[in-house]
């Protein structure tokens, strides 16, 4: 249990400083991120048109199931514009402290569940490689079951959704090379 606490937090610590690397060093994601022309106007007529945080989803899906509805929705979606916003109008500081600890522990506790993971496989019989292309399987279960599902159903954009695979890829594997180092059967 010592080794895989251990393995959790060396690999966690990793991950979140390659994720530190892909935000501010590598253009992954910045390049993938938009601004606003008229931001101010956008964010005018956001703050008119929603009044919680929350997901918003345009245009809006019809709640009733008449035909017409379902019609006239099928012709705004097929006409475009069509979008998804993420929508906190009390906004945030701006420091991203809270969010970067977080994301830390986020990290440590997913390399915690990876270590153990990799514990009760076959992989960890296995040498250094073939434990570290266990981490990063998992990094590519992520990528197909949340990267490519938002890619379909919420239509993100490839440049944004290739940049995030990217991410996730790497990431697991470069905490898949801390985590390897400590899970591992003993010989």
């Amino acid at each position: 249990m010592k080794k895989i606490l251990l393995a959790g937090v060396v690999g966690g610590v990793l991950m979140f400083i390659w994720s530190a690397v892909a935000w501010m060093a590598i253009p992954l994601h910045t390049s993938t991120i938009r601004t606003m022309a008229n931001e101010d106007s956008v964010i005018t007529a956001m703050k008119n048109g929603m009044d919680r945080k929350a997901v918003y989803m345009f245009p809006a899906r019809p709640v009733s199931g008449e035909q017409a509805a379902i019609d006239a929705w099928t012709r705004k979606c097929q006409q475009g514009p069509t979008g998804t916003v993420i929508y906190n109008p009390a906004g945030y500081s701006g420091m991203m402290l809270p969010e970067m600890g977080i994301g830390l522990l986020d990290c440590i506790l997913t390399a915690m569940l990876a270590a153990w993971l990799l514990s009760r496989s076959t992989a960890a019989k296995s040498g250094y490689f073939a434990r570290v292309m266990f981490c990063g399987t998992l990094g590519l279960f992520i990528c197909l079951a949340v990267h490519i599902v938002n890619w379909n159903w919420m239509m993100y954009p490839v440049d944004y959704t290739t940049g995030w695979v990217a991410d996730t890829l790497v990431g697991w594997v470069v905490g898949g090379i801390g985590i390897s180092a400590f899970v591992k059967s003993a010989a």
